[in-house]
């Protein structure tokens, strides 16, 4: 039988049921940690965050947020807790650092950029607001208010949910280039709450005209046993499009080795996916050692499309019987229910997280919001 894995084996946290979301593209500091994993961050910035702040605040990355903000955001976020949106609790993404993650940034042939907001629960929108630094601004001091430009460069007051997401189309903001912070802000409009987050990005003037769109990020989560089948599955409307597998040996089985060799494989056999890092004066997306590759796709409506890995172990290897094993579950591992005997698959992040909570909310078919973290494999 199969048993699909990730690489990291952890305990999760405390995992907030309410959750709601935060910039996938570009990419908050708060999410760009959480991917990395919360336990063991992969870039400088995100291990400073963890020693200042812990490792929870990865877990609750989408609740950068002040609850009874109604607009007044000046007033309660005081200089140099932007990025935490004025809590302690985030600390660690307020750190003055010129080395946190950064997207490099395109306008299109109108001067316009798609940000994409990963809703995972979504909330009447009053405002979308983005700002950008100034020119003057320092990375080495934290950021005050004084450091953004005084207006937003971009306001969005209606957005519609798709694939759990807003897409909002944007003017760049004119005359910035090179090295900034994009800070925003998405107030509520059912309810005071406003939500807050700091995305580092790198602005190029470059005019993008690829013909590849970016989906979401790859990682190698952790090792995996040699002869592991590993198959990265695509989706549209729900409905599986694409497969693509290889089966890892010792020489490739590293968690910096097998999305290399996975994307090796998709590169030059597919032609809706490309794994890699786009190419912004070629346009092609090319396949990068030591760095966090990205899943391109040649389609540009990439909101109907989700994707999901599966790690199917040598065939001695069978599935567990829920609870069994709960604290090591991670995305694709497949349970037998404990009531109904069928199979259920644990969700991608950042819905798996969940699969190691408590079973009176996501038990496999049982749990009151079960069908947040598992999907139904029959």
């Amino acid at each position: 039988m199969k048993k699909l894995i990730g690489g990291i084996g952890f305990a999760m946290a405390s995992f907030s049921l309410f959750a709601h979301g935060s910039l996938e593209v570009p990419i908050s500091r708060t999410y760009q940690c959480y991917k990395e994993g919360p336990e063991n961050p992969k870039s400088a910035a995100c291990k400073a965050a963890v020693q200042v702040g812990g490792t929870q605040p990865l877990y609750n990355w989408h609740e950068v947020n002040q609850a009874a903000a109604n607009d007044q955001h000046r007033a309660l976020i005081a200089d140099g807790q932007l990025c935490a949106g004025g809590r302690d609790f985030f600390k660690g993404f307020n750190l003055a650092r010129a080395d946190w993650t950064s997207t490099v940034v395109h306008s299109d042939a109108n001067g316009h950029f798609q940000f994409i907001f990963f809703a995972s629960a979504p909330h009447k929108t009053k405002y979308f607001k983005f700002y950008v630094t100034k020119d003057s601004y320092d990375f080495n001091t934290p950021l005050k208010w004084s450091d953004l430009e005084a207006n937003p460069f971009c306001t969005i007051t209606s957005v519609t949910l798709a694939n759990g997401r807003y897409q909002m189309d944007c003017p760049m903001p004119t005359n910035a280039t090179g090295k900034r912070i994009f800070y925003m802000i998405w107030q509520r409009e059912d309810s005071p709450e406003a939500f807050y987050g700091c995305s580092d990005v790198f602005i190029d003037g470059v005019v993008q005209s690829s013909s590849w769109h970016e989906l979401q990020d790859l990682y190698g989560t952790g090792d995996i046993a040699a002869n592991t089948k590993v198959t990265l599955r695509v989706f549209k409307h729900e409905v599986e499009v694409e497969s693509n597998s290889i089966t890892v040996d010792e020489s490739n089985r590293k968690a910096d080795q097998w999305p290399l060799a996975l994307g090796a494989s998709i590169n030059s056999s597919s032609v809706l996916v490309r794994i890699g890092q786009l190419d912004s004066q070629s346009g092609q997306v090319v396949l990068a050692a030591n760095q966090a590759n990205k899943i391109y796709l040649s389609d540009a409506d990439t909101s109907n499309y989700h994707v999901m890995i599966d790690f199917t172990e040598p065939s001695n290897s069978t599935d567990l019987v829920y609870p069994d094993g709960i604290n090591s579950y991670v995305a694709g591992t497949i349970v037998i229910g404990r009531l109904d005997h069928k199979r259920y698959q644990c969700k991608p992040w950042p819905y798996s997280g969940w699969c190691t909570q408590s079973p009176a909310y996501y038990e496999p078919g049982v749990g009151l919001a079960w069908s947040e973290a598992w999907t139904l494999l029959g």
